[in-house]
C-alpha cells in the first residue's frame, strides 16, 4: 500500500457536504433478509462513525483506521456478508475519494463483491474516481458493468460535448453536455473535474440539469486568473455510482485555452448569453500616509506609504529553569596586631594553635611579632548546587546550598560547613537566553556562611609571665601558663581568623553557552562577612543546565 496523507484538496468539501444527506440512509441500509451475526451491531456502529462523521469531516486517516479495525474484528464469520461488504465498500470510497489511491480502492471493492456480489456504492459518494475503481473491481471479480436496473450498461457511452476552444482570462468557461436519451432516466448526477492553468490538483463541480438531455455549469473565473490550458473531464453516474457515460478522462482530458484575448465569439451554452468577464481583483496600492491610522487594515505607514505589515515574530522558546554546580575558593583580606593574645582570641575571633593542634593560651610579648600584615590569604573552599529561574528576559533569581571545607575545629573551635544563599543575576545583553555565546552578568547575594583563613605567626613569650630572663630572649620559660603548660620561649603558631557567619556579596561574571540549555560560568564575587567582619574575594567556576 502506498504512503498516505490527510490532504483535503483531493476530496472537495462541497461534494462531501452534498453526500451527507443520503449517506445516513446508505449506512442504515442493511440486508434485512440476512441472519444477524454476533459482531454486526459493533460493525454498524463503526461504519456510522467512520463515514457519517470522520469521512464527511475529511478525517480520512481516522475513517480508514476505524474501518480496517472493524473488518479485522469481523473475521471470517463474525459479521453477516451484507454488513462486511458495506465495510469494504466504505473503505474503498475512502481510499478512492479521500486518498486518490485507486489501486487500493479497487482491491477493497473487489473484497466487498466477493463477500456480497450485490454490494453497491452510495450514489452521492460515487465520484468518477470511486465509480472507476468500483467498475474495475467488478471486472476483476467477473461481474458485468451494471446500470441502475441491474442490466448490463452500454460500454463506452459518450456524453455529447463541444469543448470551447478558447476563453478569456477571468471569464467563466461555460461547459454544456447532453446525456444520451436512453441513459437519461438512469443518471443520478453529472460531475465535471477540472484542472485550472498552472495548478496540479483537480477540482470538481456538479453540473446543473437544464432542459431535455442537457446539463451545464460554468467553471468559475476565480480558477482562470492565469493564461494557460484548462483541462477537464465529465462523467455521468447512476444511483449505484456506476459510470454510465463520460467525456474525456484524467489521462486524456478535454481542454480549453485561456488567453488574454480570443479571436472568435465568446463561448456560451446553446440559447444562453456568454458569461461576463469578472472584475480584476482589487489590489491595495501604497498611498501617501502620515501614520498607521491612514492605512487599511493589515498595512502600516512606512516612508510615507502604506505597506504590508511585517508578521510578528513568535517569541523563541528559552530555558527558564537552570541548575548549576559551582566550585569556589575563598581568598580573604586579613591583618591583625597581637592576634594570639588571650584577649584577641576572646574578642577578635582568632584561634591560635600550637604545632600539635592544641589551643595556645600563653602570654605573647606585646609589640614583638604576633602580628599579621595586611594581605590576601587562601581560606575555605566551597562546592554548591544552585537553582535559578529566569523571570525577565535578562534577570534570574534563585538560591544555592553547598558545603565548605578548610575550616578550623581544633583547640575547641567550631566551624559551620553549611553554605546557604539567595541571589539574583542581571545579564547585560538584550535577551541573552535567546542565542548562544557569551552572556556577561552582574550578581548580588546574601546568605549564611563561615570563612576561616589561616596564617602562621611568630610569638615570643613574655619573660615576666613565663619566668624567663628579660635580658636573654633565648632563656627558656620556667613558669607554666593558664593551662599548666610551660610554653617554649619562641614558637610558630597557626592563627585562624573565623569570619561570618552572615555575608553579603556583589560580583560580575560571564556565562558562555556553547549549546542550547548548557552554560559554562566564570565569576568573581566580593563579599563582606558579619558580625565578624572580613573582606573576601571568591573566584567561581560552574556548569549550568537549563530546562
Amino acid at each position: 500500500m502506498s504512503a498516505r496523507n490527510g490532504s483535503v484538496s483531493s476530496a472537495p468539501r462541497a461534494l462531501l457536504a452534498i453526500a451527507a444527506g443520503s449517506l445516513s440512509g446508505w449506512l442504515a441500509a442493511g440486508d434485512a433478509a440476512a441472519q444477524a451475526r454476533p459482531r454486526d451491531a459493533q460493525a454498524e456502529a463503526v461504519l456510522h462513525e467512520a463515514m457519517g462523521t470522520d469521512y464527511l469531516e475529511t478525517r480520512f486517516d481516522q475513517a480508514e483506521r476505524k474501518l480496517r479495525a472493524a473488518i479485522d474484528a469481523c473475521g471470517e464469520a463474525g459479521c453477516s456478508p451484507a454488513v462486511k461488504a458495506r465495510l469494504f465498500v466504505a473503505l474503498g470510497s475512502v481510499l478512492a475519494q479521500g486518498r486518490k489511491e485507486l489501486g487500493d480502492a479497487r482491491d477493497a471493492f473487489a473484497d466487498a463483491l466477493r463477500v456480497d456480489p450485490s454490494a453497491r456504492l452510495d450514489p452521492d459518494l460515487a465520484t468518477p474516481e470511486v465509480a472507476f475503481a468500483f467498475e474495475q473491481a467488478r471486472a476483476a471479480v467477473g461481474l458485468p458493468r451494471a446500470g441502475a436496473s441491474g442490466e448490463p450498461a452500454a460500454a463506452g457511452a459518450r456524453l455529447q460535448i463541444a469543448p470551447p476552444p478558447e476563453q478569456r482570462v477571468r471569464t467563466p468557461v461555460p461547459l454544456f453536455v447532453e446525456v444520451p436519451a436512453d441513459l437519461l432516466p438512469s443518471v443520478k448526477q453529472v460531475t465535471v473535474w477540472y484542472l485550472p492553468p498552472g495548478e496540479s490538483e483537480y477540482r470538481s463541480l456538479l453540473m446543473k440539469k437544464l432542459r431535455g438531455q442537457a446539463f451545464g455549469i460554468n467553471v468559475p473565473c476565480a480558477a482562470l486568473e492565469n493564461e494557460g490550458t484548462l483541462r477537464y473531464h465529465v462523467a455521468a453516474v447512476d444511483e449505484d455510482g456506476a459510470i454510465l457515460a463520460s467525456a474525456g478522462a484524467r489521462d486524456a482530458p478535454l481542454s480549453t485555452e485561456i488567453k488574454a484575448r480570443i479571436a472568435g465569439a465568446p463561448p456560451h451554452w446553446p440559447g444562453f448569453a456568454p458569461p461576463a468577464t469578472c472584475a480584476a481583483p482589487e489590489r491595495e496600492r501604497p498611498r501617501q500616509c502620515i501614520d498607521d491610522r491612514q492605512c487599511s487594515r493589515g498595512l502600516t505607514c512606512a516612508g510615507g506609504a502604506c505597506v504590508a505589515r511585517a508578521p510578528a515574530k513568535a517569541a523563541p522558546d528559552v530555558q527558564r529553569n537552570w541548575v548549576s554546580l559551582t566550585f569556589s575558593p575563598d581568598v580573604a583580606l586579613l591583618s591583625g596586631k597581637d592576634v594570639c593574645t588571650f584577649a584577641s582570641q576572646q574578642s577578635d575571633n582568632f584561634v591560635c594553635l600550637r604545632g600539635d593542634g592544641s589551643r595556645y593560651d600563653g602570654t605573647p610579648t606585646a609589640g614583638v611579632a604576633d602580628d599579621i600584615h595586611l594581605g590576601f590569604a587562601l581560606a575555605t573552599l566551597r562546592v554548591a548546587l544552585a537553582y535559578d529561574r529566569l523571570l525577565l528576559d535578562n534577570l534570574t533569581v534563585g538560591g544555592r546550598v553547598g558545603f565548605a571545607a578548610g575550616g578550623t575545629t581544633d583547640g575547641g573551635a567550631s566551624f559551620l560547613p553549611l553554605h546557604l544563599e539567595a541571589r539574583a543575576q542581571y545579564f547585560l545583553t538584550a535577551r541573552p537566553f535567546e542565542q548562544l555565546g557569551v552572556r556577561p552578568f552582574a550578581l548580588a547575594a546574601v546568605g549564611v556562611a563561615q570563612v576561616d583563613v589561616d596564617v602562621d605567626v611568630e610569638v615570643l613569650e613574655d619573660a615576666g609571665a613565663c619566668g624567663a630572663s628579660p635580658a636573654d630572649i633565648t632563656s627558656p620559660c620556667t613558669r607554666p601558663g593558664r593551662s599548666g603548660r610551660t610554653e617554649p620561649r619562641q614558637q610558630t603558631l597557626s592563627a585562624t581568623k573565623q569570619a561570618g557567619q552572615g555575608f553579603a556579596s556583589v560580583g560580575a561574571g560571564v556565562a558562555y553557552a556553547p549549546l542550547e540549555g548548557v552554560s559554562l560560568n566564570l565569576a568573581l564575587r566580593a563579599s563582606l562577612t558579619f558580625p565578624a567582619v572580613t573582606a573576601v574575594l571568591s573566584p567561581e567556576v560552574g556548569l549550568s543546565l537549563g530546562f
